[in-house]
């Protein structure tokens, strides 16, 4: 495997990581958990997204208590 391909690969694993963090999010998992499960901080899990885009998600999810 040359570096450019070894650099697509890792690319491609933080877009899923990405998208498992907007799943976990969406269904309603605390940052405090997913930072947990990642091994990160929350503050490295909030810097991850724009201020705010985790009530976002949950107002798009349709989640009751994010309404409020």
């Amino acid at each position: 495997m040359d570096k450019n391909s070894g650099n697509e690969v890792v690319e491609e694993l933080r877009s899923v990581k990405m998208l498992l963090i907007l799943q976990a999010l969406a269904i309603g998992c605390q940052q405090k958990h997913i930072a947990a499960a990642l091994c990160v901080s929350e503050a490295t899990l909030s810097r991850m997204f724009p201020k705010g885009f985790a009530k976002e998600i949950a107002k798009i999810a349709g989640r009751p208590e994010a309404r409020a």
